[in-house]
């Protein structure tokens, strides 16, 4: 696999930044489709901003995954999803035009936090 082509830093410089629109995008794909999965970021190598735009963002259910990400079931992402609670918490996963991608599990957070 390809070198992840942002520091762990500025992935959780991006989460900080869209932790809200990151959860309703991970809330509204689990309520509509009733499936634990993740919440992926597709990112731009050309404009490596913190702001994403809404096409950035992407529900994908466990049972879509392989679509996209054919390797997660050998990385800490399914370990992720299989543990996680949706009514608490989000999985998120940034995925790179080279293929590469890293995940990140975290508390989820409303509009009157």
């Amino acid at each position: 696999m390809a070198d992840i082509l942002e520091t762990p830093e500025q992935q959780v410089a991006v989460i900080e930044a869209n932790a809200l629109k990151i959860c309703q995008v991970g809330d509204r794909g689990y309520q509509e489709l009733g499936e634990k999965g993740t919440v992926v970021l597709l990112r731009q190598l050309e404009n490596p901003s913190t702001e994403l735009e809404d096409w950035q963002l992407k529900y994908r259910p466990i049972s879509t995954i392989d679509h996209i990400l054919s390797d997660w079931k050998q990385t800490p992402l399914q370990d992720m999803i299989i543990r996680y609670n949706p009514e608490v918490s989000v999985v998120c996963t940034f995925l790179y035009p080279n293929g590469t991608h890293a995940s990140y599990h975290f508390g989820r957070i409303s509009p009157d936090t």
